[in-house]
């Protein structure tokens, strides 16, 4: 018989914040969305972080596939929501691996939590050990909001070498990144922020610009992307954002992180997936 843990709720609907592997023990007094304590549903070698309770017993149904099911959250602070998933899963990121699911995912009860690992224990697996030893940066770059447009340039390369645009300059900046980084994301407006989530998505660090283009503190965002590094190479990453701002004061860039590898959980985005 597989061996469970013993430290998960008995019934009632769960949010799952995410997967790690089995052994992992959350911090005492940790809480997760809702307010209920987080908790260790294991199922072989792997291990799902939940907290319950999750509104009353029966709130939601089955999801399809883990992460494709949305709870509804309206009776919680969208932004509060937000936090505390964040903070469950950047608090095991600090010293165990952990693929992150997406907020608002929510089973029915402990034991499709368990089926829901056994029946994806391969894909988890293969995205625990590709993502192991690795977190992801944000990088933000915005560009004056007083330059007209065209003003700087078409954007190509000027004589001395440096791009003319703002525009061009932002994805000079991404290549450089994306070159030193395992690999990266460019995120578009559509995939930045869950349906009905952007109060909370507006001030939470780890969720991507709602609308890209649109008015920013600094001006306006050209660039919104996230970078997978290796930890021990996050010193060598951070000089290459610092070489990138010292070289491009038409920009105001922003470097964020470390996250867990929110924006590389999905097996399509990660290049050389262990089989």
């Amino acid at each position: 018989m597989t061996p469970h843990s013993d430290t998960g709720p008995r019934a009632g609907p769960v949010h799952v914040h995410g997967i790690v592997r089995s052994g992992f023990r959350p911090r005492p007094g940790l809480t997760g969305v809702g307010g209920g304590a987080v908790l260790v549903v294991a199922e072989g070698p792997l291990a799902a972080l939940v907290s319950a309770p999750y509104g009353p017993r029966g709130a939601c149904g089955p999801p399809d596939a883990p992460g494709d099911s949305r709870a509804d959250v309206s009776v919680l602070s969208a932004q509060a929501a937000a936090e505390a998933h964040r903070r469950v899963v950047d608090e095991a990121a600090a010293t165990v691996c952990v693929l992150p699911l997406r907020l608002g995912t929510v089973h029915r009860d402990v034991e499709q939590v368990r089926r829901a690992l056994a029946d994806r224990a391969d894909l988890y697996r293969r995205l625990l050990t590709r993502l192991d030893g690795r977190l992801e940066w944000g990088v933000k770059a915005y560009a004056d909001d007083a330059e007209p447009d065209g003003a700087a340039g078409s954007g190509g390369a000027t004589a001395g070498g440096t791009v003319g645009s703002a525009d061009g300059l932002a994805r000079a900046a991404h290549h450089a990144l994306a070159d030193a980084a395992e690999c990266s994301r460019v995120h578009h407006p559509q995939d930045a922020c869950p349906s009905g989530m952007a109060a909370a998505c507006a001030t939470s660090a780890y969720w991507t610009s709602p609308i890209a283009g649109a008015p920013y503190p600094h001006g306006r965002n050209l660039l919104d992307s996230a970078y997978l590094v290796p930890r021990e190479e996050a010193g060598a990453f951070a000089e290459t954002v610092g070489g990138l701002v010292a070289r491009s004061p038409e920009l105001h860039i922003e470097l964020t992180g470390p996250w867990a590898p929110y924006s590389f959980a999905d097996p399509g985005r990660l290049p050389d997936l262990p089989d």
